[in-house]
Order: C-alpha cells, then structure tokens, then sequence
C-alpha cells in the first residue's frame, strides 16, 4: 500500500526528481513503523523511481534522457514481442474493451488520466500473451516514464497521431496481423519516446 501510494505520486509528479523520501514523515503519513517504510523505499529503488544515497538517504531519482532512452527502447523490444504471443488469444470482449478505451482516450483532457487509459489499452492486449513477468517489466518501465509523459505532455492536447496508432494496433489484432503489430507497436513506441527525450534533452541543454 505505501510502495503503491509512493509510485502513484512520484509517477504523476506530485512528488519531484530529487525530492528526499524521508522515513519518519512517511511512517506518520501512514501510521506505520519505518520497518515497512524501508520495504517499500527498496521496490521503488528496485524500479528505478527512487535512489538511496550514504549520506542523504533515500530520494526520488532524477530525470534523465539517457533513461528515457533506454526504457525507451526497452519497451520497443519487449512489447512488440508481448504483442505477438498475444494476438491469437485476444477475443472479441478484448477487442471491445480495448476499442471502449481509445474512445474513453478522445474524450479526457488530464494529463495522468490519459497516460492510465494508454496503460490500459496496452495491457489489453499483451494481458493475453500470458507472460506476467514480461508484462511486470513493462509495466516497470512505462511507470518510470509516466514521469516524463507528464512533463512533456503537460496539458496539451493528446497527440492526433498517438490515437490514429492506437486505432492502427487495434485493427491490426483484429485482422490477426503478426507481422504487421508488431512493426506498429515498436514504431509507436519510438516515435512517442522521441516526444519525451526531446523535452528532456531541451531541459538538460538549459
């Protein structure tokens, strides 16, 4: 409960790069003790949202291009793959509940909101490749990043482009179309990738 309530606010940056997670005023928030507060810092430093120092203690991690480009690529290579042990699994009640939330994704404005429902059409799909280790990586990954979308993104306007991929990947599962999922998902992912580490190397060239 504490690792999840931390992840979800470093995730939508209620909590900043660099901001300290300091035991004591967590064990107050929660009314625990600091042994639990110690467990949950080590998963989040396990999925590379938080870091601990020697001398500062534990902290939330700093934004990087360099990580974004490797969670980046990390994604590409891993989900196009989730994507093709999925395909010929994916029913019809899959297809509608992924159609229901790129519908859902026309419709919201707020930043995190949009990010959750991406998040969830993806898992839509990859649920049913039946890799839960495959999909807890990526899962990993796309929380890390959850942190730059937000930046990047900010209040603007949900890519055009984003949604006319989404409604590209869904036709595509439900022509079964390997091949062809494959090579859009790994392009989706780059090309948005490129929307954040853009961002990011402007702010690191400041």
């Amino acid at each position: 409960m504490i690792a999840d309530a931390l992840r979800n606010s470093i995730c939508r940056g209620e909590i900043s790069p660099g901001a300290p997670l300091k035991q004591d005023e967590i064990a107050a928030d929660f009314g625990v003790s600091h042994t639990p507060v110690r467990e949950a810092l080590k998963l989040l430093v396990a999925e590379g949202l938080a870091v601990l120092h020697h001398n500062r203690g534990c902290c939330v991690s700093n934004l990087s291009s360099v990580v974004a480009r490797e969670l980046t690529e990390f994604r590409a290579v891993i989900e196009p793959r989730l994507a093709a042990w999925a395909v010929d699994h994916l029913t019809t009640s899959d297809i509608q509940r992924a159609r229901l939330i790129v519908e859902t994704l026309d419709k919201t404005d707020d930043p995190a909101q949009r990010l959750q429902l991406a998040t969830d059409f993806h898992s839509a799909i990859y649920v049913r490749a039946n890799r839960p280790f495959f999909l807890d990586q990526v899962n990993r990954a796309r929380n890390n990043l959850s942190r730059y979308w937000i930046l990047a993104w900010g209040d603007r306007v949900f890519p055009a482009v984003t949604q006319e991929e989404h409604k590209e990947i869904l036709a595509l599962c439900e022509s079964k179309n390997r091949e062809g999922l494959m090579r859009a998902i790994e392009q989706h992912i780059l090309s948005s990738g490129e929307i954040v580490l853009r961002y990011i190397e402007g702010i690191e060239s400041n």
